[in-house]
């Protein structure tokens, strides 16, 4: 057998050093003593935490509709997939021995953002109907797009010190776009971390030997805890209000951590915040679901297709074209990604919609020109996406969204038969989005029935007088 071109470095072994657990432990009394009460709280005692959240502040997102997912870090110097790329073996990663391990934090060095301008496209995401946007502040990889005080791997150490996130929230801002923040509870940069890929080996999931010394991994799982707080504290006070909180999977073997008195805490520093239901809950690209405690304002569902209309608030993501991160310039379908949304719109969800900016920050080359067509089609249809509610079902032969009164019937591309809908009054106009006049229709027993010109996404509306 001949010698491996690029021989692996295990980051479990290179990353779990003195120095770098001594920078990882949080010194600040204060902050310690947050955590240890959250840790030492039961969720059992905590019932006082309604969800979704009441708050007067929260409820711009039942209305919104569609949001901006960004998947965005240092992997993007080599359009590799957010953190799964390190792990050797891994179906959803990268087979380039080169970035396993070590060879993937090292591309850390690299990361140097210089055109990293989020003010110059949010009005142009704005008008393209994106309410709200969600930015990786640190994936799974442990990386940190602020100059984090805990840890030795943010942009404290590396992009020259610069805070990525404040040109970022106060792009939105000023586009009238809501804030999120996605922030992984799981960090496999931390010393010790157990990672479930033991050894970033794919071949060695969920491998990992019986806890020897129960009072040390306690310990160990103690000091994670009050790392992640501290961490989770910097955010929340440091950007001033925040609109939603993107969790991704926080567990340790032996451990079992809170859920419910820390998203009460969250909600004392930011009263107005939405909460995924992800802090218990680890969902991997494979499909895979483990969980804990399910409790959030409202659930996640990635990727996977929908059998049936989800209860509650939910919201649904997936990534517009190749993997989470930068997949190189512009190469997905509009179309497709339109009927989705009204997919989802008609059953009540959001749809948070991911791209990767490029290694200096930039959007993918070409998206700007499918925002402008998506502009066109917001600026024609968008009455029926934003502010609009999933109808009842069985109202219609099409799914409907519906906003006062008004009833607008989503017929797909595939649906070329009449449309028909349930009378529930007098009928004042019926015309298609987008264009002018009145559509040919009859009223026949109790249904209204009109056919919807065109072969592409019609969106039908229908007034019913007061």
């Amino acid at each position: 057998m001949g010698t491996p071109l690029y021989a692996f470095e295990n980051p479990t072994v290179a990353l779990d050093t003195p120095e770098a657990r001594a920078a990882y432990r949080v010194t600040d009394p204060a902050l310690r003593a947050l955590a240890l009460e959250l840790l030492a709280t039961p969720d059992k005692t905590v019932t006082d935490v309604p969800t979704p959240n009441p708050h007067p502040g929260a409820a711009w997102w039942r209305d919104a509709g569609l949001g901006l997912f960004l998947h965005w870090g240092f992997h993007s110097v080599e359009q590799l997939q957010p953190s799964w790329a390190s792990i050797r073996g891994y179906p959803y990663g990268t087979e380039d021995a080169r970035f396993h391990g070590m060879g993937y934090f090292r591309l850390a060095e690299r990361f140097n953002p210089q055109h990293w301008t989020p003010a110059a496209w949010t009005p142009l995401a704005h008008a393209a109907g994106f309410r709200y946007a969600v930015l990786t502040a640190k994936h799974h990889d442990g990386f940190a797009l602020w100059p984090t005080r805990w840890g030795n791997f943010s942009t404290r150490q590396y992009c020259e010190g610069r805070d990525l996130l404040r040109p970022y929230v106060d792009g939105l801002r000023a586009a009238g776009l809501k804030v999120g923040f996605y922030f992984s509870p799981q960090d496999w940069h931390y010393p010790g971390f157990p990672l479930g890929d033991v050894n970033f080996d794919h071949q060695q999931r969920n491998q990992r030997p019986p806890i020897a010394d129960p009072a040390a991994n306690a310990g160990e799982a103690r000091e994670f805890f009050i790392y992640t707080i501290a961490q989770l504290h910097e955010l929340l006070t440091g950007y001033g209000p925040i609109d939603e909180l993107w969790f991704d999977g926080l567990g340790w073997p032996g451990v079992t951590f809170p859920t419910k008195s820390v998203y009460r805490w969250i909600r004392s520093l930011q009263p107005q915040i939405l909460i995924n239901d992800r802090w218990g809950r680890v969902r991997t690209p494979d499909g895979s679901d483990t969980t804990t405690v399910k409790f959030g304002d409202f659930t996640t569902h990635e990727y996977t297709a929908l059998s049936e209309r989800p209860e509650g608030a939910w919201e649904y993501c997936r990534s517009w074209y190749g993997h989470w991160g930068y997949s190189g310039p512009y190469a997905g379908d509009l179309p497709v990604e339109l009927e989705r949304l009204g997919r989802i719109r008609t059953w009540n969800g959001n749809y948070l919609l991911n791209i990767g900016p490029d290694p200096e920050g930039r959007l993918p080359s070409g998206l700007e020109a499918v925002w402008s067509e998506l502009a066109a089609w917001m600026a024609a249809n968008g009455e029926a996406i934003h502010g609009a509610h999933g109808g009842p079902e069985g109202l219609a032969n099409v799914p409907t969204t519906e906003k006062g009164n008004v009833t607008y019937l989503h017929a797909f591309a595939v649906w070329q038969q009449p449309v028909e809908l349930t009378v529930r009054g007098r009928v004042k106009s019926v015309r298609l989005l987008g264009q002018p006049g009145e559509l040919d229709h009859e009223i026949r027993d109790g249904r209204l029935k009109v056919t919807a010109p065109g072969d592409r996404y019609r969106v039908i509306r229908v007034e019913w007088a007061e």
